[in-house]
């Protein structure tokens, strides 16, 4: 098992389902929206203290799920860092992965519509601002 690198893992989801996009490919293209906020979460988490195990899976157990739960768990960890609040003010208020499943992987492609994309899309994009301002601030 290779070791975790949340960064790349983050930029890498979110090129590939750029290109999906551009094709229309939505189902495929959700997918990786959503791992990509997953990862970029999950790195500006470790940024602000989470602690990760050899492999770069969280230490504790809130954080070691999917984006649709991690989201929430995120604006907590954040929240309550005063360092993190800054992180938030960039994010939608609400919890735009709540629809978003990894299971979604074994649907038939009709079940993710276009509008789903763009939705997960949107938020991820907000999740590219954390990370860059997270690599300004020393994450690696």
């Amino acid at each position: 098992m290779h070791p975790a690198n949340f960064t790349d893992a983050h930029r890498r989801h979110w090129a590939d389902a750029e290109l999906l996009f551009a094709h229309a490919r939505w189902a495929n293209a959700d997918q990786l929206y959503g791992y990509s906020a997953e990862c970029g979460l999950k790195l500006v988490m470790e940024a602000l203290g989470m602690v990760v195990d050899d492999a770069g899976v969280p230490a504790e157990q809130p954080h070691r799920v999917h984006v649709q739960e991690l989201w929430p768990e995120f604006v907590a960890f954040a929240g309550a860092r005063r360092e993190g609040v800054r992180y938030l003010d960039l994010l939608p208020p609400d919890a735009p992965f709540r629809d978003w499943s990894h299971h979604d992987r074994y649907a038939h492609r009709s079940c993710v519509e276009d509008r789903d994309a763009i939705r997960h899309r949107e938020a991820a994009s907000a999740v590219c601002i954390l990370v860059d301002l997270a690599l300004e601030d020393g994450a690696q």
